[in-house]
């Protein structure tokens, strides 16, 4: 008895840390819209263009790549990451949160605020595509455990 109390207090402690990472990463899509919104909004105004001419995102093609770099990164927080918090609400759902689970959580957070960072800067693919696999890595360690546990 005493050993399911004590698995039942750990996955509710790791539940969480697993519900903050969901929400860091969630805060960060809000801080790089927010941030996107402003340069591009800035390299607009210095293109001379308007809202409208923004109906298409092929027609901001002429402003700097900054701004590009951040509007692709943006709409990356909406791929991989949408299976992030998927996989960590099933895992809270399921109530199998623990260590591990925290740790792979983490680490996809900081991988993927790393990948921006760097796509928003020098975006060199040769370093890029690592950190965006290495966030992967962590996430399909998640899903292969959950898979495991159910199967």
């Amino acid at each position: 008895m005493e050993d399911l109390i004590n698995s039942v207090t750990a996955a509710a402690s790791y539940s969480g840390d697993l519900l903050t990472a969901l929400y860091v990463m969630a805060a960060w899509t809000a801080i790089t819209w927010m941030l996107m919104t402003f340069v591009r909004l800035g390299a607009m105004n210095e293109a001379g263009l308007t809202p409208d001419d923004a109906k298409h995102t092929d027609e901001l093609k002429t402003l700097p790549a900054r701004p590009r770099q951040m509007a692709d990164n943006y709409n990356h927080l909406f791929e991989v990451p949408v299976i992030f918090y998927a996989v960590v609400l099933a895992i809270l759902v399921s109530g199998r949160a623990d260590e591990i689970h925290m740790y792979c959580a983490w680490g996809f957070v900081i991988s993927r605020v790393v990948h921006s960072l760097w796509q928003w800067s020098s975006n060199a693919v040769a370093i890029r595509f690592p950190l965006f696999a290495l966030g992967w890595l962590f996430l399909m360690v998640m899903i292969i455990r959950e898979l495991l546990a159910v199967l």
